[in-house]
């Protein structure tokens, strides 16, 4: 090289990294379909089954609780406004079609911005699934028993040798009368909000997709793909591994067993269940 050429402009690292990803963005994209959908579900609904579950189908891709602070990073530490939060969401959509939010009835993870939720639920995507457990009383019990072990899945042997060690608390009656009382409520507030924003949705209880035979869990789950989809469901399109995670012998974290490790859980039975509520030591 003679000694007066220029050097040749080498493209920095920070600059194929970017090129690699924009083409990698470019790949998922051409994969996803063009249809955006929303999991709006309380804690203890099967809701992160569900997306994996969902995420073993061609051409879904479903993201789980991007605005939950222990989970995203600092996705939800950059939503500061409405505004932040609709950039937030339209982040989500170049990469996925699909996320799963995970509300409370106190506004939780937007405690004090009760409008962040509302948003997302009428705003957000364009298909809305409503997901609930029918057996209220033992989605508040597991709820109250994960935040006392911080234990909310069982995706490994030891969650559930933890669960089992742990030495729980009695509960307190009066929180548990009041969140069974509140969050019935807050249900039929939900509903009424999308039937406002005319936004299509479709209730899908835990029972319905996971507590009946392989079959009937199977023909709940062709109903959510059609849903979200607009087109024919294909079982060939479904992974063979969202049969185990439909299973709740091995995904389920609380049953009859796990809830008598909580003192005098029979007396929360006692008083609190009943057909509308459902009962904790039912089959």
């Amino acid at each position: 090289m003679p000694d007066n050429a220029a050097p040749i402009a080498m493209p920095s690292v920070a600059r194929i990294a970017r090129r690699y990803y924009r083409a990698l963005e470019r790949r998922v994209n051409a994969r996803l379909r063009p249809y955006r959908f929303l999991i709006y579900a309380c804690a203890r609904t099967g809701s992160t089954s569900l997306v994996d579950i969902l995420n073993c189908y061609v051409g879904i891709s479903c993201v789980s609780e991007p605005f939950n602070l222990d989970f995203s990073g600092n996705v939800r530490a950059r939503v500061t406004d409405l505004s932040s939060l609709r950039r937030e969401i339209h982040m989500l959509w170049r990469r996925h079609n699909g996320f799963k939010h995970v509300w409370d009835v106190d506004g939780w993870p937007f405690v004090g911005q009760p409008l962040f939720n509302d948003y997302i639920l009428t705003t957000a995507a364009s298909t809305v699934i409503l997901l609930y457990r029918k057996n209220l009383l033992q989605r508040i019990v597991s709820d109250e028993m994960s935040h006392q072990s911080k234990l909310w899945h069982v995706k490994r042997t030891e969650d559930r040798a933890k669960l089992v060690e742990h030495a729980f608390k009695a509960l307190d009656r009066a929180a548990i009368r009041t969140r069974l009382v509140s969050e019935h409520q807050a249900f039929t507030d939900v509903q009424k909000r999308l039937d406002e924003a005319r936004v299509q949705y479709k209730i899908v209880s835990y029972e319905d997709l996971f507590m009946g035979s392989e079959a009937q869990n199977l023909s709940t789950l062709a109903e959510l793909i059609v849903l979200i989809t607009k087109q024919r469901y294909r079982p060939k399109n479904l992974d063979r591994r969202a049969l185990n995670i439909m299973d709740p012998a091995l995904r389920r974290l609380n049953s009859s067993e796990t809830y008598r490790l909580v003192p005098k859980i029979h007396e929360i039975d006692d008083e609190f269940g009943c057909k509308e509520t459902g009962f904790l030591f039912s089959t």
